[in-house]
């Protein structure tokens, strides 16, 4: 916790008062300057005690909120809150918030300072919006809380660790030009793999869940929503898959954001066409591909929300150049990069 002085010339001012106050009164004896002189003597320590004795009881918490609790989506307005409690029986009339929000997976961060006041013996909620220009995994980081008494002549500022964050998703492209029989020949045949991981079986359906299925096949998304356990009742056989590989290079973010936007609405758009669609992307933290099936616009969202706690690179063809080592069973799959803004769809052979 530190201290300082709000407003010098404020606490100055208020010394040369208290100082002819003590003049008047040292000529005058008069009573109603004594009363006044023990007024302002007393008052400033009160008020610098009270905010003191706050700022040592305060506690805030970060919650991040999105519209019907789903994510947030490029370019709309979302929110999240700051919590703060007060156990106090003193209020404050300016606190003040320092801020860190910043976009994690595209390394964009900048400082807010927000003020609100602060009531005695309960908590207050501040609903602040925002909108991400850029999508990604956007942290919202509440480094200090401020305390300024209630005279205004100082502020105790403590050191707080609170952070939560908002998914946002990639903008939709209108009118996405692709031709499906032209992605059909970047399609592969995908044997059943037993493989830790893998189900390269179909869903034929989706049915209440009895006794002995397998953990992995429960919809969880789907059990939540009708409070009982859903599966997904599959059938084993193989099945051709259309891979897409987007580079997550962020040597300029417009490229970045490009990439993401035509990845993510081309397998929106191949979902909703019952196409089987993988999403593989390079993890250069754990320095290897991330294989993800997916069958529904949840699994979509959930994909992405995983991939924007990857670390971007800068070379362009990156995720491609390993995937004839890694995977040489992979025939050919659709690679996305961009250059100077523009999105470029490939389709790519292996090796």
């Amino acid at each position: 916790m530190r201290i300082r002085f709000e407003n010098i010339f404020r606490t100055v001012g208020y010394a040369l008062l208290l100082i002819i106050n003590i003049i008047l009164y040292w000529f005058l004896h008069s009573h109603f300057h004594f009363m006044v002189l023990i007024i302002m003597a007393v008052a400033p320590v009160l008020s610098v005690a009270m905010a003191w004795y706050i700022s040592s009881h305060i506690s805030a918490e970060i919650i991040g909120m999105t519209p019907k609790g789903e994510y947030a989506k490029q370019g709309e307005e979302c929110f999240f809150k700051v919590r703060l409690d007060n156990p106090t029986l003193w209020p404050s009339l300016d606190v003040k918030l320092k801020l860190q929000v910043g976009n994690a997976f595209f390394g964009n961060q900048g400082e807010l300072m927000v003020s609100t006041p602060l009531y005695s013996r309960k908590g207050y909620e501040l609903k602040l919006p925002l909108k991400a220009d850029l999508p990604g995994r956007i942290d919202v980081r509440l480094q200090e809380i401020r305390i300024k008494d209630l005279m205004g002549f100082v502020f105790f500022g403590k050191k707080v660790e609170e952070e939560g964050e908002v998914t946002v998703m990639p903008r939709l492209i209108d009118n996405l030009p692709y031709e499906k029989t032209a992605l059909e020949t970047g399609m592969l045949e995908s044997e059943e793999s037993t493989k830790r991981g893998n189900d390269f079986s179909d869903v034929q359906e989706i049915r209440e869940y009895i006794p002995g299925d397998k953990l992995m096949s429960i919809h969880w998304k789907l059990s939540a929503k009708r409070d009982i356990l859903m599966v997904k009742d599959r059938v084993s056989m193989s099945d051709k898959q259309l891979v897409v590989l987007p580079e997550l290079c962020n040597a300029n973010p417009y490229d970045l954001n490009i990439i993401l936007s035509t990845t993510y609405t081309l397998m929106k758009e191949l979902v909703e066409d019952k196409l089987t669609v993988r999403l593989m992307y390079w993890s250069k933290l754990r320095y290897e591909y991330e294989d993800i099936r997916i069958e529904y616009q949840s699994d979509l969202d959930d994909a992405f929300a995983k991939m924007f706690y990857e670390q971007c690179y800068y070379d362009m063809n990156l995720a491609a150049s390993h995937m004839a080592l890694v995977h040489p069973e992979m025939k050919s799959y659709l690679h996305i990069t961009s250059e100077g803004g523009r999105a470029r769809v490939s389709i790519r052979e292996n090796n």
